[in-house]
């Protein structure tokens, strides 16, 4: 995941993960592909939880020095 981190951004993340849902949801989707797909959707909802905890972190030391 951490050479993810520096190449990926979060709302191409986020596009991705629709992606995999919809390939998911596809009553034709390939039953040999669910275990990748679910693993590499796992790690995209891991990266795109990681980096909203970095935003919410950084917000609140920000509004912590207006106050």
């Amino acid at each position: 995941m951490r050479n993810m981190a520096n190449n990926l951004k979060y709302a191409d993340a986020m596009k991705e993960l629709e992606q995999i849902v919809s390939k998911l949801q596809n009553p034709n989707c390939d039953v040999d592909e669910l275990c990748s797909l679910t693993a590499k959707a796992i790690e995209l909802l891991n990266f795109c939880k990681a980096k909203l905890t970095k935003v919410d972190e950084d917000l609140v030391k920000l509004l912590e020095n207006i106050e």
